[in-house]
């Protein structure tokens, strides 16, 4: 209901190469072109940085539809509202061919940015050009369900998942009880009143001794003369010891050592040496 008439409320769908934030052109390119089936001379002039017609003369359902599915690409689409005559019916909106929408997108009128159009004011335009998601839109069929749904059904939702550990046998005490014993209390400080310090610079140990001095015997204990080898201080040589050698005899000159089976064998004749001589 709009000026006292009941008329359905149309809308023309523009873009003007604006970007969401976080999304780059080539992606966003690439996502349009799959949404529009748009080949690249279509794509040049959606980015040219002029606002060109997307959808012309669409009802409200329509003008959410394309402006979700350009934000879901990382588009930021322009909506306008069409001032409709008193009494007129609105022109049922009807899907465009290729040709239709690229002879419609070199013939769009140049527009700004919502901001600069200055002259949208309507409750449906300013509802249509809020971000997707900045909360609840109905109409059309499309409503954003409240935050805190559930998305998943009932029967789509995994079971809850359920423990098999067995835990130990444990006990809760009472709340405030100590879980270990207290700490023992320190033992009191030593008595430090018989203590006084010295003078400074007083050197120490000079405190007295209980033990009694060591006084050794020195009386049988000369310096030998200068020179002195001290050889006669050295521990005497033990004597030989008595090894009795009477089982032994020396083999004579020329005896064998080896029995015969401990030595080597020689098969190969020694080599001639007959033409051999010594120079002078």
């Amino acid at each position: 209901m709009r000026g006292g008439h009941n008329m359905e409320a149309r809308y023309n769908v523009y873009f003007a190469g604006e970007l969401r934030d976080g999304h780059d052109l080539p992606s966003v390119r690439d996502q349009l072109a799959r949404l529009f089936k748009a080949d690249s001379t279509t794509l040049d002039k959606l980015f040219s940085g002029k606002a060109q017609l997307v959808k012309r003369d669409c009802d409200r359902a329509t003008a959410l539809k394309y402006k979700q599915a350009m934000e879901q690409a990382g588009a930021v689409p322009l909506i306008k509202s069409i001032a409709q005559p008193a009494g007129s019916a609105p022109a049922a909106g009807k899907a465009l061919s290729m040709a239709e929408r690229i002879a419609a997108l070199a013939a769009a009128p140049d527009i700004g940015y919502p901001h600069q159009a200055g002259n949208d004011s309507t409750p449906e335009a300013a509802q249509l050009q809020q971000p997707a998601e900045s909360g609840s839109v109905t109409g059309g069929g499309i409503q954003l369900a409240p935050p805190g749904t559930a998305v998943l059904l009932p029967q789509e939702r995994p079971a809850p998942a359920t423990s098999r550990v067995t835990p130990p046998q444990l006990e809760v005490f009472a709340s405030g009880m100590r879980l270990s014993e207290p700490r023992p209390e320190p033992p009191p400080a030593p008595d430090t009143r018989h203590l006084s310090a010295a003078e400074v610079g007083e050197l120490l140990p000079n405190l007295p001794s209980a033990a009694a001095p060591i006084a050794p015997d020195t009386s049988a204990i000369s310096l030998a003369p200068d020179g002195t080898d001290l050889s006669d201080c050295a521990a005497a040589q033990p004597p030989p010891p008595a090894i009795d050698l009477s089982g032994l005899a020396l083999a004579p000159a020329g005896a064998d050592v080896l029995e015969s089976r401990y030595r080597a064998k020689h098969d190969q004749p020694a080599p001639a040496t007959d033409h051999l001589a010594l120079e002078d």
